[in-house]
């Protein structure tokens, strides 16, 4: 568990900026959390960027406070922020409960950095899995974009351009630009950049990549995917080597930051 000395030192209150994307109104969010420091500091930036947002200990009690809310899913959150290892029922048994009975979406905040766990959280139905210590843009950044996707859509125009520094991308036009310079793309450079550009912000896996970029028939080709994530951060990052853009999410896939 972290200490609140390092807890203190590595998060610190996120103030919104013109750049950051708005909340969608009113949006609940739970927190479950037994560290107070890093359970206060996620409560009050989630609240200061527009969220509604409750904040539990311990999994049981998030647990009956959802059931005593019956089955009327309008009650219930639209976001569970859920660490591993609390006393009682971990995060991952939590997890599981909350799947028997809910599609509730779920991200995960855990010190665990191993695979075998982000597989086994994933395996349960979680949404995404976050790291400690981590950037609060970062978790605002995957809120935004888990919100996005499992909320009701919208009449919003789908997102066909992306911008993010000095990079832009255009769906309609297929056009990619980086520092007012284009960038020359093959086909199958493009296919793998549109899918990652759709899913901004969100992690998405090798798999789902080449199903999307070059049809069902594929799956299993994992080093197709890391050749053309490699061409693409040669193409688009400023340093290849420390990618800003195009991020490898460890054990889980990719993901496109998100813009702003």
């Amino acid at each position: 568990m972290l200490t609140a000395q390092r807890s203190t030192a590595r998060y610190s209150q996120h103030r919104p900026d013109s750049s950051t994307v708005p909340a969608p109104s009113g949006c609940s969010i739970y927190v479950v959390d037994d560290d107070p420091v890093i359970a206060n500091l996620v409560f009050h930036n989630l609240r200061s960027s527009g969220y509604q947002v409750a904040q539990f200990a311990n999994g049981s009690e998030m647990l009956d406070t959802i059931e005593s809310k019956g089955r009327g899913e309008a009650e219930w959150p639209d976001l569970v922020v859920l660490d591993i290892m609390m006393p009682g029922p971990n995060g991952l048994e939590v997890a599981r409960s909350l799947r028997e009975f809910s599609q509730i979406p779920i991200l995960i905040l855990s010190i665990r950095d191993e695979t075998d766990t982000k597989l086994a959280a994933l395996d349960l139905g979680v949404d995404d899995y976050l790291t400690k210590p981590f950037e609060v843009s970062e978790l605002l950044a995957r809120v935004r974009a888990i919100l996005r996707r499992t909320l009701p859509p919208t009449e919003d125009v789908p997102l066909t351009r992306y911008r993010r520094g000095d990079l832009w991308i255009d769906l309609q036009s297929t056009r990619v630009t980086l520092g007012n310079k284009a960038v020359r793309l093959t086909e199958r450079e493009w296919a793998v950049l549109k899918v990652l550009v759709e899913h901004a912000g969100q992690v998405v896996a090798p798999r789902q990549v080449l199903q999307q970029a070059w049809g069902p028939e594929y799956g299993d080709e994992g080093d197709y995917i890391r050749t053309y994530i490699t061409r693409l951060r040669r193409k688009l990052e400023p340093d290849p080597s420390r990618p800003v853009y195009i991020l490898l999410e460890r054990g889980m896939g990719y993901r496109l930051a998100e813009p702003g």
